[in-house]
């Protein structure tokens, strides 16, 4: 819990230092109008598209393959930027971000009105999961707050790049806690949760590669463009 709430409270400070005018690509993993309960299973997302603070498209994708690194590599064919979605099992979680991801997770509601809520700042405590942590509930409001200062000072033809280091500190704050969450993962004994970055699944056909997943060999994994078996490529 400590390292799912040390990586939320990146994510959301990451946000926070994106220039106002860059636009984003987020994806709300969606089932029956509402956001999908368990995102390892979701079989389609929204994507929605915001520039400036305001959104400019929104169309249905479907992601139905179920293993993780294809579900990954799908999302990055798509180009999306953020996730947001219901409850992610933590080796998903970990194999979207090393496609450089962002992942706000245990999100619940009506797909519309979260939609909504996030492009204005406003996705708070009401609309997570119950059962979350009360400080994961309290960094996802301060989250919202900042987006919504930020989104704010946009209208009023302010910008983020002159405000200092004081983001940068926090960033780099929020990076190292993962590293040291990391770390205390690959300590573990039998029974921990696979971690990527460790070499690469290739495919001898197209080349694609993929980030290898601890436990799950890559002989096991399909290549995501041609149907192939991987192969290992280590370090």
């Amino acid at each position: 819990m400590l390292l799912q709430e040390v990586a939320l409270a990146a994510v959301l400070v990451h946000q926070l230092c994106l220039p106002v005018e860059l636009m984003v690509k987020a994806a709300f993993a969606s089932w029956n109008d509402r956001i999908a309960p368990v995102f390892d299973v979701a079989r389609w997302i929204q994507l929605v598209e915001i520039e400036a603070g305001q959104i400019i498209s929104q169309n249905r994708a479907r992601v139905a393959c179920d293993m993780p690194n294809q579900k990954a590599s799908r999302l990055a064919e798509l180009e999306v930027g953020i996730l947001v979605c219901g409850a992610i099992s933590r080796p998903m979680q970990a194999i979207i971000k090393a496609y450089g991801i962002e992942v706000i997770p245990f999100i619940t509601g009506d797909l519309q009105e979260v939609i909504q809520a996030w492009q204005k700042g406003q996705l708070s405590a009401a609309y997570t999961m119950p059962g979350c942590a009360r400080r994961q509930r309290q960094q996802l409001m301060k989250g919202m707050n900042g987006r919504q200062n930020m989104n704010t000072g946009n209208r009023q033809g302010t910008t983020r790049s002159g405000r200092g280091a004081g983001p940068g500190r926090a960033e780099r704050q929020g990076q190292k806690g993962m590293r040291e969450g990391q770390r205390g993962r690959r300590g573990r004994t039998m029974g921990s949760d696979p971690i990527p970055g460790e070499g690469a699944c290739v495919c001898p056909q197209c080349g694609h590669r993929e980030p290898h997943t601890r436990a799950v060999p890559c002989k096991q994994t399909k290549c995501a463009r041609c149907g192939a078996v991987m192969t290992r490529q280590p370090l």
